[in-house]
């Protein structure tokens, strides 16, 4: 701009700034336009009308503001003589990249510098790293008597500004500040402390601070009760206290703030009813913002709060709400925001009754127990919807035809209902829409052979759907066809980066154009399908690669060690196809990998060294393969395993006895770490919508084998069966305290059940059978309150079988093949009622009287028999029926001692 009574800025002025711009490094060239003689038209200067002094230098990077993209900003050393434009009254020079080491010379002197700035009345530096400030900060700006804005959120401060007497607006925001030492003064308007780590009450807060209009706490640690003080804060407009860990019921102190507008409490521990519209809001006339999701809250929703004349927007989503949807709510001719999703609501509803909310643009309602219909013929009075979302509403009939006119909408979700009928391909036309989920209906038909339009999210798994995979033309983060009746081959090229089409009828080959510039991948999951050929090694160029599933198709070859350079692998799962040759050693180089499972393939050699290398691993699955050699002791530092499943192979050896080194099977903390690194790394969302990955693995449990889609962290299963393992089972597997199931079964193990098995307390399914096993069934596994199936059958154990518990409910069939143990439910003798109890004496004497007799009586029985017979078929047959029971033959070469001092003459 051109100043007609001026010559230009004073030539000072324009020195102290091109000394400064010296200073920075400008990579887009922002400030080019800094050159000539009149500063007041240079780039974010501004100057004084009449004076030409320089009053306003802004030089924030917008765009960083934006998207929090740092690499076009401005950087380098912010030199001093920039605070000598004495009549500078607007500095902002937000959201550049002027950090702690470029500024470091300087930065120990900028409050001292800032001082000089006597005229300053806006200061604003967010995202400017000011971690190294020090005490000279409040020393400098409590100087400045106009200052009335300070804006420094995200700048790592330590200092406060209590003594800056004139302000009127101060952001503090995530700057990981405290309470202490913290007094905003009686003129503070506007104050936002949001993201920072106060704790405790509200106590830094005065109560003299009525003046504030504007007060931000959002994510602290803030806890207790929500103080009564607020009662005083009558200038009150907007108040933000979400995020925090308030608790108990909502107080009534909004019946005085006669000015509040928007109020957030989301996020916190609240519990109790919303209080009704006469006790709390009182005359609270404004209130057009409430949010109160994500607490505890019960009881109805106020029928008062639909009667708010101004109200706009209600949240209360994700909480524990009864009863119906007040009539009020639905008549409120303002509202554009109606979240309710996620509580007990119940009745139903008709969409037609909402036409009265003409200016309505989100309505959620999904996941509630009530009923939602939709007229076919019925058209809103909104036209303007943006978010629609009736997710698990049990709508039935055809997909709603209001929908063909909202423009407007971006997201919509209709999942888990039983809407029939075609897909409407009308929906890739809508302009606007750009996440759609209709997953869990029963649509029927073909999708449009060409989405031209950009989208984010597309989930249509488990309908009906059927024809070819669609191509696209335009990027989409997320696209979920799975569990439809899909056929054809797979598209040649797709934009989408996260692509799911498992448990359809694909054939064909995995297109080598995959993993082109055209198709970067972070999920690719084409598990369950027809496909053949080989995995091509292209699928090793797309370097954001997370989770790769192409489990149970029809795919040969070898493992292509490109696959190797998905150095951010989690998941590769090659489970149910014909791939031949060996491991290749260059997975070695996916450390994050989690879970690797190439079982059911035809793949042979040793298991590789470099296994034992990635750490993360919680799922290995190497079952039904032609493996040999030794169960390799390197596995057990995989200390995150969770699942060990070597079956059905042709391993040899013993087991290794380190087994207490798998930690995550034996710690209980273990466990509970795992849990929550499930919650923060198995879902993506966009807002509030998202998808959930979960893990698939096929596993042999309570003797069947079952597909586990849902692998939850606290879930732990050994599987060694099948193998030709030999010797004794170690006692340290009683140290593997969180397993659900364990087998060692068809295998060649000898010696005796440990009595430690009895510590596995989680374990759900025991399957020791096919061995060579011997001695007495351990009376501690009575104990194993949770076992559902248990099967040591076809081994040579001995003995009583325990009583008692959980032993009551195993059929003989867990127990046949052993000639040598008895007892129910290999026999029909009962024992008295809570036989096998522990500490019962009296039960303890009656199961070796029963042991005894039985044994006692079946010795006189076979011996009578085998006398008669000896003198008829001769001694072998003797000594076949003395073969077939140890204690038998004990008993027999024990008589024969007995006899030897009156056959031979000798002394007893």
């Amino acid at each position: 701009m051109i100043y007609p009574f001026i010559n230009g800025c004073p030539a000072d002025e324009r020195s102290y700034l091109l000394d400064f711009n010296g200073g920075l490094v400008d990579p887009m060239g922002r400030l080019s336009s800094w050159q000539g003689c009149n500063c007041c038209q240079w780039m974010g200067i501004r100057c004084d009308y009449h004076s030409g002094y320089v009053i306003s230098l802004d030089l924030k990077d917008r765009f960083a503001e934006r998207y929090d993209e740092h690499n076009k900003s401005l950087s380098g050393a912010i030199h001093p003589s920039l605070f000598n434009l004495q009549n500078l009254q607007h500095l902002d020079l937000g959201y550049n990249y002027f950090n702690a080491t470029s500024i470091s010379p300087h930065l120990a002197a900028f409050g001292e510098w800032i001082k000089d700035l006597r005229s300053l009345e806006y200061l604003a530096m967010n995202r400017v790293n000011l971690s190294m400030a020090n005490d000279q900060w409040s020393n400098g700006l409590s100087s400045l008597s106009n200052l009335r804005e300070i804006h420094l959120s995200f700048c790592g401060l330590s200092a406060w500004f209590q003594n800056v007497s004139s302000l009127v607006s101060l952001d503090l925001s995530w700057c990981g500040l405290n309470g202490s030492n913290f007094m905003p003064r009686s003129s503070l308007r506007n104050l936002d402390l949001s993201g920072n780590l106060f704790g405790g009450n509200l106590s830094f807060i005065p109560y003299q601070s009525s003046s504030i209009a504007n007060l931000n706490l959002a994510f602290n640690s803030l806890e207790g009760k929500t103080p009564l003080f607020f009662v005083n804060f009558t200038e009150l407009k907007n108040l933000d206290l979400s995020h925090n860990f308030l608790a108990g019921d909502i107080p009534p102190f909004f019946v005085n703030l006669t000015e509040l507008q928007n109020l957030d409490l989301a996020m916190n521990t609240l519990t109790g009813d919303i209080p009704p519209f006469g006790s709390v809001f009182g005359e609270v006339l404004l209130l057009s913002f409430i949010n109160l999701s994500r607490n505890k809250l019960t009881g109805n929703i106020p029928h008062s709060i639909g009667c708010l004349p101004l109200l706009r927007s209600l949240n209360l989503e994700y909480n524990q709400l009864s009863g119906k949807i007040p009539d009020a709510l639905l008549n409120s001719p303002r509202l554009e925001k109606l979240l309710l999703d996620y509580n007990n609501l119940t009745g139903s509803l008709s969409l037609s009754s909402m036409d009265n909310l003409t200016q309505l643009r989100q309505l959620s309602l999904s996941k509630n127990s009530f009923t939602v219909s939709i007229s076919s013929t019925w058209i809103p009075t909104f036209a303007h919807l943006e978010s629609l979302r009736l997710s698990s509403r049990n709508i039935e009939g055809d997909f709603p035809a209001f929908l063909s006119t909202q423009y407007s909408l971006v997201d919509l979700d209709l999942s888990d209902n039983k809407i029939v009928g075609k897909f409407p391909n009308w929906l890739w036309d809508l302009p606007a829409l750009n996440m759609l989920s209709l997953s869990n209906n029963q649509l029927e038909g073909s999708l449009s052979s060409v989405i031209s339009r950009e989208f984010i999210m597309v989930d249509l798994k488990r309908n009906k759907l059927q024809g070819s995979i669609p191509s696209f033309k335009r990027s989409m983060y997320f696209f979920d066809v799975s569990e439809n009746n899909f056929s054809g081959s797979l598209p040649a090229t797709t934009y989408a980066q996260n692509f799911l089409l498992s448990r359809n009828n694909l054939s064909g080959e995995i297109p080598p154009s995959f993993c082109t510039n055209t198709s970067q991948f972070e999920i690719l999951d084409l598990s369950k399908n027809n496909i053949r050929g080989t995995i091509p090694a292209n699928l090793g160029r797309c370097n954001g690669m997370t989770f790769l599933n192409l489990a149970e198709n029809d795919l040969q070859g070898e493992i292509p060690e490109q696959l190797g350079n998905l150095i951010g692998l989690q998941t590769l799962n090659l489970y149910g196809n014909n791939l031949q040759g060996t491991i290749p050693s260059s997975i070695i180089n996916c450390t994050g990998l989690e879970v690797f499972d190439v079982g059911s393939n035809q793949i042979e050699g040793n298991i590789p060294v470099f296994i034992g290398e990635l750490r993360n691993l919680r799922i290995l699955g190497l079952a039904s393969n032609k493996f040999e050699g030794t169960v390799p002791a390197f596995l057990l530092q995989l200390y995150s395993l969770q699942i060990l499943d070597l079956s059905h192979n042709y391993l040899s050896g013993s087991i290794p006895k380190d087994l207490g080194k798998l930690y995550a099977m034996v710690d209980e903390s273990c466990i509970q770490e795992l849990e929550f690194a499930e919650v923060a790394s198995s879902s993506n969302s966009f807002g509030d919508f998202g998808f959930t990955i979960w893990d698939q693995v096929t596993l042999w449990v309570k003797g069947r084998e079952s597909p586990y889609e849902k692998i939850f962290k606290a879930f732990r299963f050994m599987d060694l069966s099948n193998n030709n393992l030999s010797g004794n089972i170690p006692s340290e597997v009683g140290l593997l305290k969180n397993l659900n199931a364990l087998n060692f079964s068809a295998n060649k193990l000898n010696g005796s059940i440990p009595e430690s098995v009895g510590n596995l307390v989680k374990l759900e399914s025991l399957d020791l059978s096919g061995n060579k096993l011997s001695g007495k069934i351990p009376s501690e596994l009575v104990n194993l309150t949770f076992l559902a199936v248990l099967n040591v059958s076809d081994n040579m154990l001995s003995g009583l079988i325990p009583q008692g518990k959980q032993f009551a409910t195993f059929e003989a069939s867990s127990f046949a093949g052993n000639p040598d143990l008895h007892g129910p439910p290999l026999e029909n003798r009962t024992l008295n009622p809570g036989f096998g109890g522990k500490g019962s004496e009296g039960n303890q004497e009656e199961l070796h009287k029963i042991e005894t007799e039985q044994e006692g009586e079946e010795m006189k029985r076979w011996w009578a028999v085998a006398v008669g017979l000896s003198y008829g078929v001769g001694f072998a047959t003797v000594i076949a029926v003395l073969g077939f029971q140890i204690r038998w033959r004990n008993e027999y070469f024990s008589f024969l001692n007995s006899l030897m001092p009156h056959l031979f003459g000798q002394p007893s």
